[in-house]
């Protein structure tokens, strides 16, 4: 049985959410996965608990959301995976998609050079640290990504 790690498509039209599943390759694309591992809002919102708007008992600007001073207004695209679990899934021959290769790459859970590297991945670094850029390392293993967070 080939497991694939890919992308489920949920929510509303033109409003996806798409929950990042370790899946049987013959299932359909919202068929039942064998392990939810993640979820991925790709539409850019604005940040609630963000300091500068809403945060820390300052209301958010009603007007100037779509204003013309667009540093008030933070958008962020949101990822909540657990990375142990993909990490396990990779390790017993699971194989990503594209996008799932793409964003794990963006979130630290792979680092270059891996196994799934392509042409549109970012280049192989040369120095001995590896940086995680855009991700936060918890002390359990696991990754924050982007504005998301990790479920446990």
């Amino acid at each position: 049985m080939p497991v694939r790690i890919r992308l489920a498509r949920h929510g509303h039209r033109k409003s996806p959410v798409y929950h990042i599943v370790a899946i049987n390759s013959k299932r359909p694309r919202e068929g039942k996965p064998l392990e939810l591992l993640g979820k991925y809002d790709p539409i850019p919102r604005v940040r609630i608990d963000d300091p500068v708007i809403g945060g820390g008992g300052i209301p958010p600007p009603a007007a100037n959301v779509f204003g013309s001073d667009p540093s008030l207004v933070r958008k962020e695209k949101k990822i909540e995976w657990n990375v142990e679990r993909i990490r396990w899934w990779l390790g017993v021959g699971a194989e990503p998609t594209r996008t799932v290769v793409k964003l794990l790459e963006r979130g630290g859970v792979l680092t270059t050079p891996h196994k799934w590297q392509h042409p549109w991945s970012p280049a192989p670094q040369t120095t001995s640290s590896t940086s995680t850029a855009g991700s936060v390392e918890t002390a359990a293993g696991e990754t924050t990504g982007f504005a998301g967070k990790t479920a446990s």
